[in-house]
């Protein structure tokens, strides 16, 4: 199986903390982490994560996240996440609703 390098945007420490944990798998590189969408941006591009995991905010990806993602000129996989609601977005014409820390896990790696 391939390593997945993963990229965080978050907004809330208890969100960045939590998600750390639950993605130390030997199959999953944490690359970066940040709350700030601009220094995401350079992070991102600098990087080059096949996966970008972003904290939703009010149930939807931020217009900000969305334009990160666009700008990726390489194959990548955008995983929103809403503690609020226990639901999960995959952007590339996706939606799946997450109730378990082990279905986030399977979420990255696949």
């Amino acid at each position: 199986m391939a390593i997945r390098r993963v990229f965080v945007i978050w907004t809330h420490s208890l969100f960045h903390e939590s998600v750390r944990l639950l993605l130390r798998h030997p199959d999953i590189e944490w690359v970066g982490a940040t709350t700030d969408l601009a220094a995401a941006r350079e992070q991102i591009a600098s990087l080059r994560p096949d996966t970008i995991l972003v904290e939703e905010r009010e149930g939807s990806l931020s217009p900000e996240a969305l334009e990160i993602m666009e700008a990726c000129s390489w194959e990548v996989r955008v995983i929103g996440l809403s503690l609020a609601d226990n639901q999960t977005s995959v952007y590339h014409h996706e939606q799946r609703t997450v109730g378990k820390a082990e279905e986030l896990l399977h979420l990255v790696l696949a």
